[in-house]
């Protein structure tokens, strides 16, 4: 079924929306005002999903993509789209959720523009095997794995690095793991960048160890080699889409590498989470320094503190911050970066943010910055109890966001300011700092 469709809006996901004899319809790679012949491929009960077959009346932002692959690889949405552009869907997108979800009307900007292309710290490559070997990113709500040797969003040295190993595991005869079948052995290749450092972590995922990995680093050039802090093979034999267990043998180097941020030092292990864009990064803290208004006598709590790095940011102007983290290795890498920046005022807690507030005493000012599922209800309940001067909540999820914040309000907060950071260019992703004070 073809039908004539005019796009509203783009909606978080990426999709642009539009109506058909009061059907919601959902094209993905199109921009609001574009008149299209949509190829209905799905009904559902209350929307269809559609595809472009033809461009009517183009909007005037559209762009040829860079890529070639670009509607195939599911890594990007948004390359069709100027890039300043995406800057405007990406504020009007979340203004939508604000509005819809939360019934909140907050006027915002457009996040600031940083590096378009290149800027990912962190890649998550899929190990597949037909007649060939391939190394890529699933396609689209498919575990079709789509190869792309010259990806736009990665530096280009992770490409480098992705092309020899995939010319080296041809070359060796590698047994490849088959997820249908539950049998082969090697799964994922994941690397990590210190942009300020230019120092990689490698990390080949496999069910059980191959000795003949370690001949990889002899393949790479001395200039590549010599980048790479950490090579290390992990072990993961269970048939789920979790990609790193927590067992990893060390083939050389160390199992972490370093980034440093306005000035300080951070160590980041294999299993720790960082964020993923390195000059959006440095936007967001400088933010969160002027924003939370750091003062002498605040006790601050920092929820969900992975390595650290809010916390030793905010450290020299404060009294204490406790921070909690339930991830051992990301818990393991703030209590060595409280010590190598020299932040004593630091308590880092391991423990589940549901577990442990409870036996916290009162903080003066909070930041959040839970992942993607947002935050629970007994986390809510205890930011009631506490009711600190100032919340600060960052959020990669606008849809979790706006539902916490609905509830937050309740407690007697206002909004000062709703900021977007463009931490995911390319994508539909956006990130979300907001600051909550006490009426």
């Amino acid at each position: 079924m073809v039908i004539e469709l005019k796009i509203q809006k783009i909606i978080f996901g990426g999709f642009g929306l539009g109506e058909y004899e009061g059907v919601k319809v959902f094209v993905p790679y199109t921009c609001p005002e574009e008149r299209l012949l949509v190829n209905i491929k799905e009904k559902k009960k209350h929307y269809w999903l559609g595809e472009i077959k033809e461009i009517l009346e183009p909007s005037p932002f559209r762009i040829k993509p860079k890529c070639p692959i670009f509607t195939q690889c599911g890594g990007c949405d948004f390359l069709h789209i100027d890039y300043f552009y995406q800057l405007v869907l990406k504020k009007l997108i979340v203004n939508d959720s604000l509005q819809h979800l939360g019934k909140i009307f907050f006027p915002l900007k457009n996040p600031l523009p940083v590096l378009p292309f290149n800027y990912r710290n962190k890649v998550q490559m899929v190990i597949k095997k037909n007649k060939k070997v391939s190394i890529g990113y699933y396609k689209k709500n498919t575990h079709e794995v789509i190869e792309n040797p010259d990806c736009l969003i990665n530096p280009n040295i992770f490409n480098e690095i992705r092309n020899s190993f995939k010319q080296f595991l041809e070359e060796n005869n590698f047994e490849i793991y088959d997820e249908k079948t539950q049998k082969g052995n090697l799964r994922f290749l994941v690397m990590r960048l210190g942009i300020k450092t230019d120092k990689i972590l490698l990390i080949v995922v496999g069910k059980e160890y191959d000795k003949r990995i370690e001949r990889f680093m002899d393949s790479l050039s001395p200039e590549i080699k010599n980048k790479i802090i950490g090579f290390l093979y992990n072990l993961n034999p269970l048939p789920k889409n979790r990609i790193l267990s927590r067992d990893s043998i060390v083939i050389f180097g160390d199992p972490f590498y370093f980034e440093e941020l306005l000035n300080k030092k951070f160590r980041i292990s294999v299993n720790s989470f960082f964020q993923i864009h390195y000059e959006a990064t440095k936007i967001l803290l400088k933010r969160i320094l002027e924003l939370m208004v750091p003062e002498e006598d605040d006790i601050i709590f920092d929820l969900y503190s992975g390595v650290g790095v809010f916390s030793v940011i905010l450290s020299p102007y404060v009294k204490e911050i406790i921070g909690v983290e339930s991830e051992k290795s990301a818990y393991e890498d703030a209590l060595f970066n409280k010590i190598i920046n020299d932040c004593l005022n630091i308590n880092f807690l391991l423990g589940r943010c549901e577990d442990v507030l409870s036996q916290l005493p009162k903080a003066t000012k909070i930041i959040l910055d839970p992942p993607r599922k947002g935050l629970s209800p007994i986390v809510i309940k205890e930011l009631a109890r506490i009711l600190p001067q100032v919340i600060l909540y960052v959020s990669c999820n606008p849809t979790t966001f706006v539902r916490d914040l609905k509830t937050l309000l309740t407690f007697n907060y206002e909004i000062e300011t709703i900021e977007l950071i463009d931490m995911f260019p390319q994508t539909y992703h956006i990130e979300i700092l907001a600051k909550l004070i006490k009426k």
